[in-house]
């Protein structure tokens, strides 16, 4: 599987993009992304699709994009086609406000979606989604949480020093670093 893919924007079109990633081209579907301007460096999540007649990359700028992808082809009747049209017609925040309130009639306004499986996707999501504003504020803080994870510590000691030490302007490694520190003390 292909977590990532970092290189520099080739092409770009409203559903898809073309990253150089050390002269391999890969094309990567994505569901809503800012213009890049051509050149410039870009990381993608990624999500890689194997159907028997079918293979393709979809990639997201943020990993709860990614997270709301992966719950999306989960339920029953969704696949990776429809779930790509339902976050490139809408946002994690708008779509976890319609589950949690049971928006039947904003769900149904979604491309692939009918009542059916409007109806499906609150019964299979309500309550195992989360938004950016339920999260801290560093958009590294899931990937270090899953890396002190690996490395044996505990995720409730984990959760509680990535609150203590987080902040929007820290890098994934300046996040662990600070993190690792404080569970070396405590």
């Amino acid at each position: 599987m292909i977590y990532g893919l970092k290189g520099i924007v080739f092409k770009q079109t409203v559903t898809e993009i073309i990253l150089d990633v050390n002269h391999v081209f890969y094309e990567v579907k994505v569901p809503s992304l800012p213009e890049v301007p051509l050149g410039s460096e870009l990381f993608l999540y990624t999500y890689q699709v194997i159907r028997e007649d079918d293979q393709y990359l979809i990639g997201f700028g943020d990993l709860s994009e990614k997270e709301l992808f992966i719950k999306l082809i989960n339920v029953n009747g969704i696949g990776p086609k429809t779930a790509l049209g339902i976050l490139t017609a809408t946002t994690p925040d708008k779509f976890f406000n319609a589950i949690t309130t049971e928006d039947l009639a904003y769900l149904k306004k979604l491309p692939g979606v009918g009542p059916k499986g409007a109806s499906q996707m609150i019964l299979d999501l309500k309550g195992k989604l989360e938004t950016n504003t339920n999260r801290g504020e560093n958009p590294y803080e899931e990937e270090v949480i899953i890396g002190l994870t690996n490395l044996g510590f505990k995720k409730a000691e984990i959760t509680k020093v990535i609150k203590k030490v987080s902040s929007k302007s820290l890098t994934a490694n300046e996040l662990l670093k600070l993190a690792l520190n404080e569970l070396r003390r405590g």
